[in-house]
């Protein structure tokens, strides 16, 4: 997919930030651009660069603000599993690495962020969407989300490289992650924990 409109600086490779460029009449920053336009120049025919050929080096600016999530498939199934993250991604969302997104996220997010990551995983194309999500004080924070696919040997998208522009005040003034990530139960309120100590009465009591 060709990005609507594009001035851009030349990329030589030394990370050199661009400028104007666009994707689904949304813009670009410029570690958007800068990673959009690495993925364009792997992609073959216009479709998902393999991803042997990624080199995260020829965009290590953008990498603060980026997620990369590894495509995991079962028959008809596919699943996302978060691998690795900038840090401006865990100021923003907390830590998830290594995590199932269906695990992590709330439903409410998920029913956001999934119909996108199953197209691009599916077809093969790039993505850009606005977002809003709740903070804390249960306050909008907004961002976009640039969301490039690779592809393994067989063809297949077997990894996702999403960036995100966050707003640099906005994400500076968050009072913690914001609220998209699910409860994690107490020890007192796991099933598990529950089971435990009540055996451990049991065997106290007799």
């Amino acid at each position: 997919m060709q990005p609507a409109s594009c001035d851009t600086t030349q990329n030589d490779g030394g990370n050199a930030m661009t400028e104007t460029v666009e994707l689904e009449n949304l813009s670009l920053d410029p570690r958007q651009a800068l990673a959009y336009e690495e993925w364009q120049r792997l992609s073959r025919d216009d479709g998902a660069p393999l991803q042997s050929d990624f080199r995260p080096d020829r965009i290590a600016r953008a990498l603060p603000a980026a997620m990369l999530l590894h495509v995991e498939r079962d028959g008809p199934d596919v699943r996302f599993r978060q691998k690795l993250e900038g840090r401006f991604v865990t100021l923003a969302f907390g830590e998830g690495s290594g995590g199932d997104i269906e695990t992590l996220y709330t439903d409410e997010h998920l029913h956001d962020i999934m119909p996108r990551y199953l197209e691009a995983a599916v077809t093969g194309d790039t993505a850009m969407t606005e977002c809003s999500v709740p903070m804390r004080n249960d306050e909008p924070f907004s961002f976009t989300r640039l969301i490039l696919p690779f592809c393994g040997p067989d063809g297949a998208v077997n990894r996702l490289l999403v960036v995100f522009r966050f707003d640099p005040v906005a994400l500076a003034r968050l009072p913690g992650p914001v609220k998209i990530r699910r409860e994690v139960p107490s020890e007192a309120e796991n099933p598990a924990t529950r089971s435990f100590l009540g055996m451990a009465h049991a065997r106290q009591a007799g």
